[in-house]
């Protein structure tokens, strides 16, 4: 970006160097008010663009103590900051200046609220075309398929743009849609595999149910979470029931509106929705006890951890051969490998 009306530089935050002071234009997503031991005010708050998301404390001797009390989550600000490493806490933003962002007043220095927000990269009717095709390709039971379709089909404006979490996997606009979409071609692939692999089991592994679950194991965040292009927040309803057990309701309630569905499938699909973080201290109410709701835990599981570790790769700024730690990953740092060419250049070198 441009230096700013020919004075401080104009820096997106994700391109915020160590030790480095520029206007940068960033989202606030968290605040946080409270006193310190010393009994002193404090307003923690996280700010983000596109790629990265930084703390930014505002401590008592900060002439922006009063200011930042009045700050909005979800409005864009034209900061002037700098960027520290802090050894105990990491990387800080320490803010010098901040007021709104509009289009009228720095439209000029590249603002765009866009740019602040993070969005899958994929086209959203592309992913429910395929998530269509896998439904029509595994879902033979025709009460089960229409079941699948109709939560969809009722919940598809929500569904394209939904983020699958406040924080941790998938947390950006149309974050669930990516989610679901990727976990159902894993589980699909999967179920296929290990049906013919044990196909002495009678009653067989269920691919159907599988691929069901797999697109319906998180419809509960629909009603966990209330969208926000600068973050889910959680309703009340999500934040004392959980998205567990509010998709299992919504399974149930569109299940009794289908003549004849059968016992047996409602009861294996909501046994996997309930099951599908795998383990009590994840926020399971039971454990896995079919060999579809296994398969549905661990492809979720492995899902929302590649997401997480891939996506610190593709945003790290750091300079070393490591990424920064990743809170859902045991705070583990990533080694980043050695960047392969691009085709042209390689294509060039050979010439």
């Amino acid at each position: 970006m441009a230096e700013g009306n020919g004075q401080r530089r104009v820096l997106r935050l994700s391109e915020l160097r160590e030790g480095e002071e520029a206007v940068c234009f960033a989202l606030l997503v968290e605040k946080f008010k409270g006193l310190t031991k010393r009994n002193e005010p404090f307003v923690r708050c996280h700010f983000r663009d596109r790629t990265v998301k930084l703390e930014a404390p505002i401590w008592a001797t900060n002439k922006l103590l009063r200011a930042a009390e009045d700050w909005v989550e979800g409005q864009a600000y034209r900061l002037v900051t700098r960027l520290d490493n802090t050894p105990k806490y990491g990387k800080q933003l320490e803010i010098a200046e901040a007021r709104l962002a509009s289009d009228r007043d720095d439209a000029a220095d590249g603002f765009r609220f866009e740019d602040l927000v993070e969005a899958s990269k994929y086209d959203t009717s592309k992913l429910m075309k395929r998530i269509e095709e896998l439904i029509e390709k595994n879902i033979v039971e025709p009460r089960l398929n229409q079941l699948v379709r109709t939560l969809l089909t009722d919940n598809a404006e929500l569904f394209r743009k939904m983020p699958a979490a406040s924080d941790m996997h998938h947390s950006f606009t149309a974050g669930l849609l990516e989610h679901v979409w990727s976990m159902t071609e894993v589980a699909a692939s999967l179920a296929r595999h290990y049906a013919g692999y044990y196909s002495e089991l009678n009653p067989p592994l269920d691919r159907g149910l599988v691929v069901a679950a797999a697109i319906l194991h998180d419809i509960g965040k629909l009603r966990e979470l209330r969208y926000d292009p600068s973050k889910a927040r959680y309703t009340k309803e999500g934040s004392l029931i959980g998205h567990v057990l509010m998709g299992r309701d919504m399974v149930r309630e569109a299940a009794a509106k289908i003549e004849g569905f059968p016992a047996e499938s409602l009861l294996l699909l909501e046994h996997a929705i309930l099951a599908h973080h795998g383990k009590r201290e994840f926020g399971a109410p039971v454990l896995p006890q079919t060999l579809e709701a296994l398969l549905v835990s661990y492809v979720d599981e492995m899902d929302a951890k590649m997401n997480s570790a891939a996506r610190e790769r593709l945003r790290s700024v750091s300079e070393g051969e490591f990424t920064d730690r990743v809170y859902p990953l045991d705070n583990r740092r990533f080694y980043k490998g050695v960047p392969v060419p691009p085709p042209d250049d390689v294509a060039d070198e050979g010439a």
